[in-house]
């Protein structure tokens, strides 16, 4: 497959980051093959994929690459479970943790879950009232004053 060209908005050694990336997702590898020290590789790989412009980037070339090798979410996770339950019938309990590591993260296990709590107006009213307090009125409530 051919080097995509720069995307708009990247710079050139981020645009090979995502090259090297898309090789093997190791972070500090991929940031050392761009050309990024390798004293700070893992910290610059760690900014790097916590940029949009870089998620939204590896995202399309994940994309295009399942596309080109015409391979669906779905085989991918029958793939794992098959690994998984022939690690399981070997006995290799290594490989069966890391075959359902891969599995939760893929169908979003480790996301970040959020909750939308309703409170009545009574605990609206609390909530607002403990928001107006300085830190110092807070501090007294903490210690019981």
């Amino acid at each position: 497959m051919d080097t995509p060209p720069v995307a708009k908005g990247l710079k050139t050694k981020q645009s090979r980051f995502i090259d090297e990336y898309m090789v093997d997702m190791n972070g500090a590898a991929a940031a050392e093959r761009a050309g990024y020290s390798k004293k700070t590789s893992r910290a610059i790989a760690c900014e790097l994929l916590t940029k949009p412009d870089i998620q939204i980037e590896l995202q399309a070339r994940g994309a295009a690459l399942a596309r080109a090798l015409a391979i669906t979410r779905e085989e991918v996770v029958l793939g794992l479970l098959e690994a998984f339950n022939l690690a399981k019938a070997q006995g290799q309990p290594g490989a069966m943790i890391s075959a359902m590591t891969t599995l939760a993260k893929l169908l979003g296990f480790y996301a970040a879950e959020s909750v939308r709590v309703e409170l009545t107006p009574a605990q609206a009213a609390v909530r607002d009232r403990y928001e107006e307090m300085t830190d110092a009125e807070l501090m007294a409530v903490v210690a019981g004053g």
